[in-house]
């Protein structure tokens, strides 16, 4: 039961590798970063594990992360950031969890980054946001993932795909091919790990420092997505965040 969890502490060395491939030589700040999350690991039930709020079931590999809803009504770039984020104002959701620990709690899971799908609805005639190769997973399907978002409503308890949150601003609906999200993992630069400088944590715009990123068509726009305040609760409703492998 615990084999995905314990296979993930084991390898915790290669952890800098994973947060950007191409950077053999993490900066000592992305250590220094790394060695305080890993600190907060500590089981709680069997099959079960809690980074700074982040439930992590091993058997079916869910997270769940504490969050909050910060806007109903916005143009939108990001999903969800850091409180403490640049982009707090592009934003749905915010989460007091640091985006180091949401990435450490993706590997512990056995999810694997890599930009694989980010960009394969791109019209070959638009510029490609980025331009570096796409790494693939070792795991074929293993940076895809589910998001949902889960809330009480008085005695029930609410919980839809996160892409019911957010709309195309073109056709006012949610398109179909939100409900795939790639965890690329955040990038590592001479101020350490770039998501804990940017509060960037789920975008909806292609942001590579984000942790995670849409796939849907379109996502090269800054200005194609703004949320669906019918389906948001009120802001400041708190919620639970929930990631499980993409079918």
């Amino acid at each position: 039961m615990y084999r995905l969890i314990f296979a993930a502490i084991l390898s915790f060395a290669m952890f800098p590798c994973a947060l950007a491939q191409e950077n053999a030589n993490p900066k000592p700040d992305a250590a220094k970063q790394l060695e305080e999350a890993k600190k907060l690991l500590k089981q709680v039930s069997p099959g079960v594990f809690d980074l700074n709020g982040i439930q992590i079931t091993a058997a079916t590999r869910e997270l769940r992360i504490p969050c909050n809803i910060l806007h109903q009504k916005l143009p939108i770039e990001y999903a969800l950031c850091h409180e403490e984020g640049e982009k707090v104002h592009e934003t749905i959701l915010q989460t007091a969890v640091r985006p180091i620990q949401i990435q450490l709690a993706l590997l512990l899971a056995n999810y694997q980054p890599a930009t694989l799908g980010i960009l394969a609805k791109l019209d070959p005639k638009e510029e490609r946001p980025y331009k570096d190769k796409e790494t693939e997973p070792k795991t074929p399907g293993a940076n895809r993932l589910a998001i949902h978002v889960e809330w009480k409503e008085g005695d029930n308890t609410k919980i839809v795909p996160l892409s019911d949150f957010i709309q195309d601003i073109d056709k006012r609906k949610t398109p179909n091919d939100l409900d795939t999200w790639i965890f690329n993992g955040s990038l590592i630069d001479e101020t350490g790990f770039v998501a804990e400088q940017t509060g960037s944590i789920i975008s909806t715009y292609v942001d590579r420092a984000a942790i995670i990123n849409s796939a849907a068509k379109g996502n090269h726009r800054d200005d194609l997505w703004i949320s669906m305040p019918a389906n948001i609760p009120a802001e400041e409703t708190k919620v639970s965040l929930i990631i499980t492998p993409a079918k």
